[in-house]
């Protein structure tokens, strides 16, 4: 019992993550976030994460729907 909560929280954990990683790198778009930084650095950064959270995302809903062997 004790290892099934344990993964149902790092799972939780794991989609928490990648929500964080889309929301900076949406938030990167702002223009009055980090005003100094170049705006094709912000530009490239901002998109990196939101691929980055995408691919975790991704990579979380099709681990949960492969059955386990």
């Amino acid at each position: 019992m004790n290892r099934f909560i344990i993964a149902k929280l790092l799972s939780l954990l794991g989609y928490l993550m990648a929500l964080v990683y889309i929301g900076l790198g949406c938030a990167l778009f702002l223009p009055g976030i980090y005003p100094a930084i170049p705006h094709n650095l912000k530009l490239t950064f901002s998109l990196f994460f939101i691929a980055y959270g995408l691919f975790r995302l991704v990579k979380l809903i099709t681990r949960k729907n492969i059955p386990d062997e």
